[in-house]
């Protein structure tokens, strides 16, 4: 018999190891989570090649995505999630409204660019888009969990 004859769970490294995908337990897959994530893959890149006379607003850009991904961190491990979810919301808010001022000409004068692209705005817009449809959606079954028929809601 070899070492690697016993039946243990496979290490993918990191500080969590998931549970045997082979056993039939499949871990829980937060949504959110998982969108902010691929939100972050494309705009993490495009924040850090911003030039230096924009490095605030990247920074803030860059503050926000890890703000967001705290937030969902939270909201999947807290019992009530009403305020996590409406600062969830805000944060997306913001970060919405520096996308916008990132892409904006008049932001950066006549003689620069601005540090995003059109095209960039546009690409970022659908993810953000996206997660505030599912923070939305989140919401709306939250608001329907709490309520109860004899606060006057009707079928």
């Amino acid at each position: 018999m070899g070492r690697f004859d016993r039946n243990t769970p496979r290490d993918f490294g990191g500080s969590y190891t998931p549970q045997d995908a082979e056993a039939g337990v499949r871990p829980r897959k937060f949504i959110l989570k998982e969108k902010i994530k691929d939100m972050m893959r494309y705009g993490m890149p495009l924040v850090n090649s911003f030039p230096r006379r924009d490095r605030k607003m990247a920074d803030m850009m860059r503050e926000s995505m890890l703000t967001m991904y705290r937030l969902v961190v939270r909201l999947e491990k807290k019992y009530h999630k009403k305020t996590t979810l409406e600062d969830l919301d805000i944060e997306l808010a913001t970060l919405k409204e520096f996308v916008v001022l990132a892409s904006d000409r008049d932001y950066c004068g006549k003689d620069f660019a601005p540090p995003m692209t059109l095209h960039q705005r546009e690409v970022w817009s659908r993810y953000n888009d996206e997660i505030g449809k599912i923070i939305g959606g989140y919401k709306n079954y939250l608001d329907g969990k709490t309520s109860s028929p004899s606060d006057g809601a009707t079928s």
